[in-house]
């Protein structure tokens, strides 16, 4: 225990060692007799003794004087003193001898019965504190002779500046004085002296031929006691006016050289001008130089006072200038027309007494607490009371007006009524819940964003929650925040509005249309301060649009299979039926009249067998087409024996086989049963045999084959025909056309075939691929999942 407690001990002196000797001023500690006991870095650096050089001595030999040192004792360093943190000046000395001033703070340190044990001084040295003080009295002095110089009873500006010349040019002995004006290269005279000099105002030179150059290039002083001998003696203005000596400064306004005003002689100088003289030169030019920036602030001021004074006289706003206290100095004549008072009647008056009991705290609170702290207000809304005794509503914007001290010297406010924008306000409010409707406002300059409760029942928000801009925003729809962050944006910057209709999603989750309308208002400037609008739930319109679109959709749908199956049975039946009644005359009429043939009758009944079968195939697939564009087809899952659905349609396209001599081969491997619907499965490998036959050369070979991959059923038809172009491939599943090439026989077809396999593989959650070169065949492969179950 007592080892540890040694531990902490030491610890603790070293954290007070550390700190002590980072303290930046000297610290030095003594005894009760004024010996040095410890002192920090700091002292070590300002006194230049090393610590052992100090330790057990007396402060005797840090002071200037014993005097001092015995002041100190009695003063504050004893020990029946009792100052804590006294703060005084003295005069210290260095080991190398050298007297300097500081400020030291002095203290007693006594134990825990209140006896003192020694003495804390910190020590900060006053010697570039000291030294800067004499060069401000040393300016203050020159200051003054500069002051007794210029200084005069004339108000007049340019007679102020005449005698400056005069005075300075005689104090200084040069010929001449001039005060120059420089824009551009062109160096103008704006006085001179003395009126004897052939110079007059206005008068113009080439910057680069006078010695001002000189002086605007090196942003000061610039002193020449002879130019001759001088580094700048083969300047262009030595050459042409052999002026041997020269002394000027820059008149700077706001940063900017606008001239100089600067001393010249033929020449050489006597005595040099001597840095006195400079610091009298540089004094005049600011002098010079703060004179032009105020007779640029009073013109530009007296300007602002006219636009002021035409504003407020022509705007329909009431434009007033208050006292910190709120108190009328001035009124715009507009208070007539808009409070019934004349401007005599409110001057000296507080407008406190024209303010609505309960928009008193608010006013206070928002606008006149803020605007006395050097806030700008913008738009704070309450009532005034007219003269009649009627209260309208105001919107005032509030600036302080600082005087040079930076302190609130008056307030500007411009107010304008918007009685009529309140009554549509409250009107608004009451139809928000009957249409959907609600009402929002941005402040731009604060981004405070407010709702009405309908636009908080719209996004399903508990009322008054507040919410940021970008919070609101992050509402709409991902797929939508561009769009409407790019209309608020332009609404501020242009002022124009916007009128959007976009998806929200709400605190619920719940997905809504909503129509979004964005209007601004400006300030007196034309600048955006407000963004305002209706937040409109479309939600049950919206459906109701996508119910008519759907069912239009639907119709256009039954409208369009309609029309495809007039153009068939225009076409594509009416032929295959004219064969079979034709020959069927024929054959009528051959029996009639006993000259029938057994071969002819055989060929015609072919021919009417053939037409038949193909108007089953067509009307089959008019059927299915027509009941796939109206939604009216589902599917029914069984268990199919599709070895037996081979051998059926092998039967069924015998004879169509056998008129190209085709040869068909089905090859189901070990596979025998599939799940799928087999009404569907049927139609849609008849219609790509069907294909098949169409596009085959004679003695040609077609193979229809199933394979089973992990998720998948296989079927390919693939034949050895004319193949298709890459241009007919892309337009077989084409919605909008059913193309028909004619067979290697002219065979016809509708086209249709194609697009109801399409069809049927989709309902199967399949898919049908075409691989096919021209002159080499065709190949379509069916996909469709092995794994189909009744729905």
């Amino acid at each position: 225990m007592e080892k540890e407690s040694n531990n902490k001990t030491g610890l603790r002196r070293h954290h007070f060692f550390s700190a002590f000797n980072s303290i930046p001023d000297a610290m030095v500690v003594t005894d009760i007799n004024r010996r040095i006991i410890s002192v920090n870095s700091a002292f070590v650096k300002l006194f230049g003794y090393k610590r052992g050089e100090v330790k057990g001595k007396e402060t005797s030999l840090l002071y200037s004087s014993e005097q001092d040192f015995s002041d100190a004792g009695e003063a504050r360093f004893n020990p029946d003193s009792d100052v804590k943190a006294e703060v005084y000046e003295v005069l210290y000395r260095r080991k190398n001898g050298e007297i300097f001033p500081a400020e030291s703070v002095g203290s007693v340190v006594k134990d825990d019965d209140g006896e003192t044990i020694g003495y804390l001084a910190a020590i900060k040295d006053l010697t570039r504190e000291k030294r800067r003080s004499e060069e401000i009295s040393l300016l203050t002095k020159r200051l003054r002779l500069v002051a007794a110089i210029v200084a005069n009873e004339e108000k007049d500006f340019e007679a102020k500046m005449k005698n400056a010349l005069k005075l300075t040019t005689d104090l200084l002995g040069f010929e001449i004085g001039i005060v120059s004006r420089v824009e551009g290269g062109t160096y103008t005279i704006h006085q001179y002296y003395p009126e004897t000099a052939d110079l007059e105002v206005g008068m113009q030179f080439d910057l680069r031929e006078t010695y001002c150059s000189i002086t605007l290039k090196a942003d000061d002083v610039v002193c020449i006691n002879e130019m001759k001998t001088s580094p700048h003696n083969a300047h262009p203005c030595y050459t042409k006016f052999s002026l041997e000596s020269y002394i000027g400064v820059p008149l700077i306004v706001d940063e900017e050289a606008i001239g100089t005003i600067n001393f010249s002689s033929s020449k050489p100088r006597k005595e040099p001008l001597g840095q006195a003289d400079e610091d009298m030169v540089r004094l005049l030019g600011q002098w010079l130089s703060s004179e032009f920036e105020k007779q640029a602030y009073q013109n530009e001021l007296k300007k602002s006072r006219d636009r002021f004074r035409l504003i407020s006289h022509n705007t329909a706003d009431l434009v007033c200038l208050h006292e910190p206290d709120g108190t009328y100095e001035y009124v715009s004549p507009s208070v007539k027309k808009i409070l019934g008072y004349t401007e005599d009647e409110l001057l000296g008056t507080t407008p406190y007494e024209l303010f609505h009991p309960d928009d008193l705290q608010k006013i206070q609170k928002e606008s006149h607490e803020r605007a006395l702290k050097g806030e700008q207000v913008h738009h704070v809304h309450y009532r005034i009371k007219r003269k009649d005794g009627e209260y309208i509503w105001f919107e005032t914007a509030t600036e302080p007006i600082l005087n040079e001290e930076g302190e609130v010297a008056n307030l500007q406010t411009s107010s304008r009524e918007i009685t009529d924008r309140k009554k549509l306000e409250k009107l608004l409010k009451d139809t928000n819940k009957l249409a959907s409707v609600g009402g929002w406002e941005l402040d731009i300059r604060t981004q405070e964003l407010f709702f009405t409760d309908e636009v908080y029942r719209i996004h399903e928000l508990p009322l008054r929650t507040k919410l940021s801009v970008e919070e609101a925003i992050n509402f709409y729809a991902e797929e939508d925040r561009p769009a409407i962050t790019e209309a608020v944006n332009y609404a501020i910057q242009t002022g124009e509005g916007y009128d959007l209709e976009l998806t929200l999603v709400t605190a619920k989750g719940n997905r809504k249309w909503v129509r979004a309308i964005g209007k601004t208002q400006v300030d007196e400037k034309g600048e955006a301060y407000k963004l305002y609008g209706v937040f409109q739930d479309l939600s049950k319109r919206k459906l109701m649009e996508d119910q008519l679109k759907e069912k239009n959709e639907k119709l256009e749908q039954l409208l369009k299979a309609t029309n495809d199956i007039n153009a068939i049975i225009g076409h594509d039946l009416k032929s295959p039926l004219n064969t079979i009644i034709g020959f069927s005359d024929l054959s009528v009429k051959a029996l009639e009249e006993g000259t029938f043939e057994a071969e002819k009758f055989k060929k015609f009944l072919n021919l009417i067998y053939t037409s038949s079968k193909g108007m089953s195939t067509t009307l089959d697939d008019l059927l299915k087409w027509s009941r796939l564009q109206t939604g009216d087809l589902n599917l029914d899952i069984t268990s199919i024996d599709i070895k037996r659905v081979g051998r059926h349609l092998s039967d069924f396209y015998q004879a169509s086989l056998s008129n190209k001599e085709l040869k068909m081969e089905f090859d189901f491997g070990e596979h025998s049963q599939i799940r799928a619907d087999e009404s569907m499965i049927t139609t849609m490998i008849r219609n790509l045999i069907s294909n098949a036959i169409k596009f085959s050369n004679e003695k040609g070979e077609i193979t229809v084959r199933l394979e089973k991959s992990r998720d998948d059923w296989v079927l390919t038809v693939q034949d050895e025909g004319v193949g298709m172009t890459d241009e007919v491939k892309r337009d077989l599943f084409s919605p909008l056309d059913h193309p028909s090439e004619y067979g290697t026989k002219n065979e016809k077809g509708t086209g249709l075939g194609l697009k109801v396999t399409e069809k049927l593989v989709k309902l199967h959650g399949g898919r049908v691929e075409v691989e096919s070169e021209v002159g080499k065949g065709t190949r379509f492969k069916l996909y469709f999942p092995n794994d189909l179950s009744p729905e």
